[in-house]
């Protein structure tokens, strides 16, 4: 069997792709990363074969320091790790650039499409334009939205939606991409901001489009899962305690355990969407009770994907098994209903050194890392 993946990246600061590596070696992988000079996960010890993208490179230039990585490892498997990188894969299948020749099109479209599978659904599971409509269908549930293509519309919808509301733009990551706006006021500025061009729409003549949908207060909860050609092979939820920032954006402390409706909802999504590789949903259970309600879905490594052997899952191992075409050993689910929190490192680190969770709870830190955790280290001086 072919052991070999290829995780590609378009950025140097992101923490799950300097911790994945670690993982996919534990489960028999030979790990390549084609990232940035400086990226934090070419420090990594478990990348077998490192590769560098020039400092600024377009996404052509990108394009081809994949090409000769791909003819270099032959890799079973390309692992995307960050919303660029899943985008230019997602373009390489849809418009393959004719400066490619036909060979090495159908070539990079085939590994493409077995490493994140049916194509037919990569724009609806990401576009946030796309993915509400497409998950209610499913009976998937979604806070109350409307999708417009000016501010007025905005205006009205948010109006008439009930403050506070959020703005989306078709693709954003990290809490970038979106506004959350408590009342009207600043709503005109933000819209106008988020329609704009931006570099996750890599140069295409999209219909400017946003996601006016109702702001819910509740629980941040995810689903993390590894999944091939539609089924679902293993997974773990996760709540979160404690954001890395106030408002949006990352968790710095979460909570394992088991959230049998996250779970359900997302294997209707990756069943309907065909997807194949590793990604994770995220939901917010609302403080006055109810179902989740869907936000997004990554269709990449995320920073809390190495946590999954915290709780007794091997993402990794399930989808290492079903490529050897051997039976699943390794848990679908957690075996228990809480395995605990964790303090996630450097986030909670970073955030309070002092916390009282650094104490009273386990925490990630790769001690059988040393390079990354130099680098993660290093972090509290940028």
């Amino acid at each position: 069997m072919n052991r070999k993946v290829l995780m590609v990246s378009t950025t140097s600061r992101w923490l799950g792709t300097a911790r994945m590596p670690r993982s996919l070696a534990r489960a028999g992988f030979q790990v390549a990363l084609l990232a940035p000079r400086g990226a934090l996960g070419l420090r990594s010890r478990f990348v077998a074969r490192p590769g560098v993208v020039a400092d600024g490179a377009t996404p052509m230039q990108w394009l081809f320091a994949l090409l000769s990585m791909i003819n270099e490892v032959d890799p079973v498997l390309l692992v995307p790790c960050d919303e660029v990188s899943i985008r230019l894969l997602f373009e390489l299948v849809r418009r393959p650039p004719p400066q490619l020749g036909e060979g090495a099109a159908t070539r990079v479209r085939d590994l493409v499409v077995r490493s994140l599978g049916d194509p037919a659904h990569y724009e609806t599971s990401i576009d946030k334009t796309l993915l509400p409509v497409a998950a209610e269908a499913l009976g998937v549930p979604v806070p109350g939205y409307a999708i417009v293509e000016r501010v007025d519309e905005a205006a009205a919808h948010a109006e008439s939606i009930g403050y506070p509301v959020v703005l989306k733009r078709r693709y954003g990551f990290a809490g970038e991409g979106n506004a959350i706006l408590e009342d009207a006021n600043g709503l005109r500025a933000a819209a106008n901001a988020l329609l704009r061009p931006m570099q996750l729409d890599l140069g295409e003549r999209l219909q400017p489009r946003l996601l006016v949908q109702k702001f819910v207060e509740g629980k941040t909860c995810s689903r993390t899962m590894v999944a091939w050609n539609g089924e679902p092979l293993a997974g773990f939820s996760h709540e979160r305690e404690v954001a890395f920032r106030s408002g949006k954006g990352a968790s710095a402390v979460v909570h394992l355990r088991r959230l049998p409706a996250i779970r359900d909802f997302t294997e209707r999504m990756c069943r309907a969407f065909g997807m194949t590789g590793f990604f994770s949903v995220q939901y917010i259970t609302p403080d006055g009770g109810g179902d989740p309600v869907l936000l997004e879905i990554n269709r990449r490594i995320v920073t809390f994907m190495h946590l999954d052997e915290y709780c007794g899952v091997n993402l990794p191992g399930a989808l290492f098994q079903r490529l050897a075409g051997v039976p699943q050993t390794v848990h679908a689910d957690m075996p228990t209903d809480d395995a605990g929190i964790v303090a996630t490192f450097p986030r909670e680190w970073l955030r309070d050194p002092e916390s009282s969770w650094l104490r009273d709870a386990p925490s990630d830190l790769p001690w059988d890392d040393p390079e990354v955790l130099d680098a993660l280290v290093a972090l509290r001086h940028e």
